[in-house]
């Protein structure tokens, strides 16, 4: 059956203004479409994002911290770009720059980079939410938990090639198993940071992320086992990010911050992570409005780690 498209735009904005009818946490995130995938160059540089409509840039105030009710720029701030392209690339896109008043960088072994400036991103490709935590197979199966961090070390088993991003896997940390999609072609990042010769305690730095990667509605042993996510018009997809400040004095997190619609617990329980909206090109102005009233005008109260 053909589908116009004023319907399409029309189930877009019944999404937006009833959000809890399909978002578990009750909130839905824009998330445009790459023009050409071919015009993106994975290096860290924004340079190539200038498509990119400004108003559907995620701020650190779209977030709120676990730790205070307040962040203060100057000690911690951020933007996030998140996108998506529809088959052949298939796959979602990332551009976040941080800046931070004091970096901490301190763990060469990645699965410590929970204590250090870091970025927790989980994946629930298919929408279907439930355990996520890791600790059995069939949670690694149903969606993925993942970090990120500037100046990764050298001669790290899971960060092949000082690579800035790898696979959480409680069940298993060195598991060899699904650490194929931290690959290429499946996964690619690349980080950038000011000064350059910044390392652990470095004080007013500015880094970014960039990646483009493939989303996975069932995680096999090998792509061949594996059910890819396919992107298209108005998909709804859930992703949960994370963003960790861990230069408190006399040592643990700073901040750990959440955006709107997600929940502390998002790391564990696909249900709580925030969900975010495939837009078409051509419609990013159409839907917008209705995005924003939606989501600023949300009070999440999520600084309760409640169930």
């Amino acid at each position: 059956m053909r589908v116009s498209k004023q319907f399409c735009v029309g189930c877009a904005l019944g999404l937006l203004l009833h959000g809890t009818s399909m978002a578990h946490e009750g909130v839905t995130w824009p998330l445009p479409q790459v023009p050409d995938p071919a015009l993106i160059t994975i290096d860290g540089n924004d340079d190539d994002w200038d498509w990119f409509d400004p108003q559907f840039v995620l701020q650190q105030g779209d977030f709120f911290d676990r730790e205070m009710f307040a962040v203060d720029a100057a000690d911690y701030d951020f933007t996030l770009k998140v996108a998506w392209s529809p088959p052949p690339d298939n796959c979602w896109y990332v551009f976040m720059r941080i800046s931070d008043d004091t970096l901490k960088v301190e763990y060469d072994d990645p699965l410590k980079w929970w204590q250090d400036d870091s970025v927790q991103i989980t994946v629930d490709a298919d929408h279907s939410g439930g355990s996520i935590y890791g600790f059995e197979r069939e949670e690694l199966v149903n969606g993925q938990r993942l970090y990120a961090r500037a100046v990764p070390p050298a001669g790290q088993l899971l960060l092949p090639n000082r690579r800035a991003g790898f696979m959480d896997q409680h069940t298993d940390p060195y598991m060899m198993e699904f650490v194929w999609i931290m690959e290429q072609p499946y996964y690619e990042i690349d980080w950038q940071i000011q000064p350059e010769e910044a390392g652990n305690g470095t004080t007013n730095v500015s880094y970014t992320f960039e990646w483009k990667a493939a989303m996975w509605d069932t995680l096999g042993a090998s792509p061949k086992t594996s059910v890819r996510h396919v992107f298209e018009d108005w998909d709804v997809v859930h992703i949960g990010f994370r963003m960790l400040d861990a230069d408190r004095p006399g040592g643990g997190r700073k901040h750990s911050m959440y955006l709107r619609g997600g929940h502390p617990h998002q790391d564990r329980n696909a249900d709580r992570m925030p969900d975010f909206l495939a837009i078409p090109v051509g419609y990013e102005k159409t839907i917008a409005d209705s995005i924003w009233s939606r989501t600023i005008n949300y009070d999440d109260r999520r600084r309760d780690a409640g169930p």
